[in-house]
């Protein structure tokens, strides 16, 4: 349960955000455009509805049984890099709050330990940091919608399958299709390359490789051991 309030010197001066503790109760998290090359490396990219807008947004997934965000444990963060809108789950943009800026004083992330949310008794540095996130988010957005204007983007069906034998498959989750990529007109595929939209396609298809890190990421956490994942895209 989320406590939000305005940002108040009086009241979290003293409060820390630790970045690499943030989002780690979800298993999907919003990527922004310019993010897409650099995660790719550590954890699958996928696309999902918006649940209020019902557009398409790159999402990272970080998590496969458990609502749990898997690169994020007391040990620390294991991954080489974190989707900027992760590391501020606890922020938000309010016009009330000190420089615009509200906090959920119940997330994991809000504590004694990272970077003061008051820098000289000022968290506009945290506004910028939510402003620029909120406009790389779009920005990915943005390309998912070019993605499913060109119908390109199709289901994907994740399966486990567990140490005991059952499956599980996780829904709502949707990809690139290449087979439709390669069957668009030159005209289009040139269109996509001068919008810079082919190479982000090719990394998020190339990203599902790491379902295997989450796997083992998720065996050294839970006793419920996952055996395989199986990807499906639908034609």
């Amino acid at each position: 349960m989320t406590r939000l309030r305005a940002l108040d010197p009086a009241r979290h001066g003293a409060l820390r955000l630790d970045r690499a503790r943030g989002a780690a109760e979800r298993r999907l998290v919003p990527v922004g455009r310019s993010e897409i090359a650099l995660l790719a490396a550590d954890m699958p990219l996928l696309l999902a509805k918006d649940g209020q807008t019902g557009r398409f947004e790159i999402v990272a997934l970080t998590g496969l049984v458990e609502s749990a965000n898997l690169f994020v444990s007391p040990s620390g963060y294991h991954a080489t890099s974190q989707p900027r809108a992760a590391g501020l789950t606890a922020l938000r943009l309010d016009a009330a709050g000190a420089d615009g800026v509200a906090v959920d004083e119940a997330d994991e992330s809000v504590g004694d330990t990272g970077e003061p949310l008051f820098d000289a008794g000022r968290a506009d540095h945290w506004r910028r940091a939510l402003e620029a996130a909120l406009a790389d988010v779009t920005a990915g957005r943005a390309l998912a919608h070019s993605y499913a204007s060109r119908t390109l983007l199709r289901p994907i069906s994740v399966t486990l399958t567990m140490g005991d034998g059952q499956e599980q498959v996780l829904d709502g989750l949707y990809g690139v299709a290449e087979t439709e990529l390669a069957a668009l007109a030159d005209d289009a595929v040139i269109a996509m390359h001068r919008a810079d939209e082919l190479a982000p396609a090719a990394v998020l298809t190339a990203s599902l490789a790491q379902m295997e890190r989450l796997r083992q990421l998720h065996n050294a956490r839970f006793p419920r051991q996952v055996a395989a994942i199986r990807l499906a895209i639908a034609n």
